[in-house]
């Protein structure tokens, strides 16, 4: 009897023993002795496949650059991208399959939230984290959800930093703010900001100006722009958007101050406006989440610039390169962290350790348990001459109550 017992208990911690050990081995999916296998899901076909491939290029060019170092922990990033053609099914398609078929470790950079949103029910309930989406948008962060970390400031941060910036930094009297935005989810997260920075100065918005994704035809803007007598036009755009409402506007000869959000902090939006941005503007602004590489950059934008010479990937100037390659940053100091022993519980316990982390680009960066945005800090920059300046020396979260 005594000895059926023991082979009973035998067999039963042997049983406990298999199971625990694939436990283990599903939730290090994706790692291996020499690899961790990481992959984006971005547009590279559709309307904004210049971001994606932007965006990912300057991810890949961090990754090389520590792969040649030796990797992490002795493992190389495998590293791939999966395109969606900027479509939220294409994104949830390329989401599975990266994870039933290909055992991703975990995704990095999802171009906009809609996509986010949509493959977060089956990654999350399959434990894969996403990293560094690249959206700003607020609900990307709060309320927190356990496997998304967003290390930007939101849209509502940056809308509430521009009205601030214009009564305090600049003490601009009158004012007569409308604000113009695509009618969706970042656009709506804008207004919010906007809102929130009106309201606080016993201001109101004067004029609402929503146009669809897509748009072409900016003429009824302008024109109800114009009619209420606005001052500045606060916006939520793109990149194809700002021009053509800027050359709308100098047709109609109506001039007025513009402050952008940051994905139209980019020089092509500058070329596409031409002489509107130049010279038939009260002046042109962005907020921004990111330093001004060529005139604020330390020893990580040194090294950038070296890696772009070395590898040939990106460009020096390309700000999609530069917001890649710094999230890339980030990502992998999560994944040292994380130690030898990676898994995706160790490497979520390791990016809620960061606490005013820099990566040489963006704010400092904190995360916690209950913490999924890093940073709520902005930088104002300036139109000049055809490119984009800072104007503002230090980072700046809104002293506006947060809402």
């Amino acid at each position: 009897m005594k000895k059926v017992k023991g082979v009973f208990i035998l067999f039963t911690v042997l049983v406990l023993s298999l199971f625990l050990a694939a436990g283990t081995l599903q939730a290090d999916e994706g790692v291996t002795d020499t690899e961790i296998k990481i992959a984006s899901i971005v547009d590279l076909s559709g309307p904004i496949a210049f971001m994606g491939k932007g965006v990912t290029d300057g991810a890949r060019l961090y990754f090389e650059y520590i792969n040649d170092h030796g990797g992490i922990h002795g493992r190389k990033i495998n590293y791939w991208v999966e395109d969606d053609g900027y479509q939220s099914p294409r994104a949830m398609v390329a989401a599975r399959r990266i994870i039933e078929r290909d055992k991703v470790f975990s995704i990095f950079l999802v171009l906009g939230s809609t996509a986010v949103n949509a493959m977060y029910p089956f990654t999350s309930s399959r434990g894969v984290p996403i990293l560094c989406p690249g959206t700003q948008n607020r609900e990307m962060g709060i309320p927190p959800r356990k496997y998304l970390f967003m290390p930007d400031p939101t849209y509502t941060d940056m809308g509430k930093l521009a009205v601030e910036w214009l009564v305090d930094d600049l003490k601009v009297e009158n004012l007569r703010i409308a604000v113009l935005y695509q009618d969706d989810s970042p656009g709506h997260d804008w207004v919010r900001g906007v809102e929130i920075g009106t309201e606080h100065y016993g201001m109101e918005i004067v004029a609402r100006l929503p146009y669809k994704r897509g748009a072409v035809d900016f003429s009824s803007q302008v024109s109800r722009a114009k009619e209420a007598g606005v001052t500045h036009i606060l916006m939520w755009t793109l990149v194809r958007e700002p021009g053509m409402l800027l050359q709308e506007a100098m047709r109609q000869e109506f001039k007025a101050t513009y402050i952008t959000a940051v994905p139209s902090m980019t020089k092509m939006v500058l070329d596409l406006a031409g002489e509107a941005a130049i010279n038939y503007t009260n002046g042109f602004y962005s907020t921004s989440l990111i330093i001004d590489p060529p005139r604020e950059g330390g020893e990580t934008v040194k090294l950038f610039y070296e890696n772009v010479d070395k590898y040939g990937i990106g460009s020096k100037d390309n700000f999609y390169n530069h917001y890649g390659y710094q999230h890339a940053i980030t990502l992998v100091e999560g994944l040292k962290r994380a130690g030898r022993d990676l898994t995706r519980e160790g490497l979520i316990k390791a990016l809620e350790s960061l606490e005013n982390f820099d990566n040489g680009f963006l704010a400092p960066i904190t995360f916690g348990p209950d913490r999924r945005i890093g940073t709520d800090a902005v930088k104002m920059f300036q139109a000049i001459g055809g490119e984009w300046r800072t104007i503002m020396d230090e980072w700046r979260p809104s002293n506006i109550e947060k809402r």
